[in-house]
């Protein structure tokens, strides 16, 4: 079976046919309950944005908007995008759009074919082997700071997984120390910083699939507007008349 589904990852790969709910679908066939790559990256993008929102408010920061993060199967898009702003005064669309992608350096910076190359922390929910559980563990590369993290998080799982434990001591322990062995799997792995062929496969079709997308309400001319951006393709959008009532059932 592994060997069929390598096999497979690699077909898709030359052929360019496979899709982030394909990398889905062959994961189910490979191990108990696996978490689906698009569920944890989009909430985990979501979550992402949502902190930065409150250290805007922390910081007592003029607060307008964030971006939220969606996946469209109906379009095989992944958006990360901003609705309802407001737009007055006499500054093109473009440029309107182009002053509010500047408050986000980290996706302005996606837009800049130089730039490209560079981590994108809000994507990293995407990347099932530095997710655990239902979060991206940050390690730190302090050997003792990351060791309490460790233990913090096998807690964590008996606490969460409690129910699952008997009297019975040695299958409480084989239990525990699977998650210590995938916990130091994952932990060596980032540190090491290889890039797997999942990976790779990922970020392939996030390249292809992500769309930035910011909606404007033009208020003298009563129209609604989207700014549109692809990764890596310029900093200039493309601009479209759209409503996000249309977009919101996609």
């Amino acid at each position: 079976m592994k060997k069929l589904i390598i096999f497979f990852l690699f077909s898709c790969q030359i052929s360019g046919e496979i899709s982030l709910e394909e990398i889905d679908l062959i994961r189910s066939f490979t191990g108990e309950n696996p978490q689906s790559i698009i569920s944890n990256g989009t909430s985990y993008c979501n979550n992402y944005f949502s902190k930065k929102a409150a250290f805007y408010k922390a910081d007592n920061k003029e607060f307008k908007n964030i971006f939220l993060c969606k996946f469209s199967k109906k379009r095989n898009r992944f958006y990360v995008y901003m609705l309802s702003v407001q737009k007055k005064g006499k500054l093109s669309l473009k440029n309107f759009c182009m002053d509010i992608l500047n408050q986000w350096p980290e996706i302005l910076d996606h837009t800049d074919p130089k730039l490209r190359y560079q981590k994108k922390d809000y994507l990293s929910g995407f990347y099932v082997e530095n997710f655990f559980y239902d979060k991206v563990i940050d390690f730190s590369n302090n050997y003792k700071q990351d060791q309490l993290l460790i233990s913090n998080e096998i807690d964590n799982f008996i606490i969460k997984n409690r129910d699952n434990f008997s009297n019975n001591n040695e299958l409480n322990n084989k239990l525990i120390e699977n998650e210590i062995k995938k916990i130091n799997k994952i932990y060596k792995k980032i540190l090491s910083r290889e890039t797997s062929n999942l990976e790779l496969l990922i970020n392939q079709q996030l390249d292809l699939v992500l769309r930035y997308k910011i909606f404007i309400n033009d208020v003298k001319d009563f129209q609604s507007y989207s700014c549109n951006w692809k990764p890596g393709k310029g900093k200039d959008p493309y601009v479209k008349r759209e409503k996000f009532s249309e977009f919101e059932n996609i």
